[in-house]
Parts: C-alpha cells; sequence; structure tokens
C-alpha cells in the first residue's frame, strides 16, 4: 500500500506493472484527520507476516485487527 497525498498527486505516475486498487480519503475533513494521520505514519510498516495494517478490500480502507509493526532484531 502506498499514500499519495493531494499535493503529491500532480507528480505521482504509477509506473510498476501490478494492478492497484485506488481509495480517496478527504484528508481536510476533520472527522478523517485520525486515519490520515495513522496510515502515514504506518503506510510501509509491516507485521511479521509481511502485511501493512491497512488494506482496500471492495472498494473501503479496512484495517487488521491487533495488528503489530514488526521489527526485526539486528544481530550484534
Amino acid at each position: 500500500m502506498a499514500a499519495v497525498y493531494d499535493f503529491d498527486w500532480f507528480k505521482f505516475k504509477h509506473s510498476i506493472n501490478i494492478p492497484i486498487s485506488e481509495f480517496q480519503i478527504d484528508e481536510v475533513d476533520p472527522d478523517n484527520k485520525e486515519i490520515c494521520l495513522d496510515l502515514s505514519k504506518n503506510v510501509f510498516k509491516k507485521d511479521v507476516n509481511g502485511l501493512g495494517k491497512y488494506y482496500i478490500e471492495s472498494g473501503e480502507l479496512h484495517s487488521r485487527d491487533d495488528w503489530q509493526e514488526y521489527v526485526p532484531e539486528m544481530p550484534i
């Protein structure tokens, strides 16, 4: 999943050879502030299964229950 903000949309180009689903969130609507902040904070993070916190299914944005970021331990 990737997040492309309104101010970046004009310079965004889908250039990889995989299908994408689009979902738009009104970033200005105060009711969406929390989801936008959380999405931007977690968009590139994965859990132990390699899954992101958010996903799009049937045109709707969903979050995974009990999702926790996986940070592998670095060998010393």
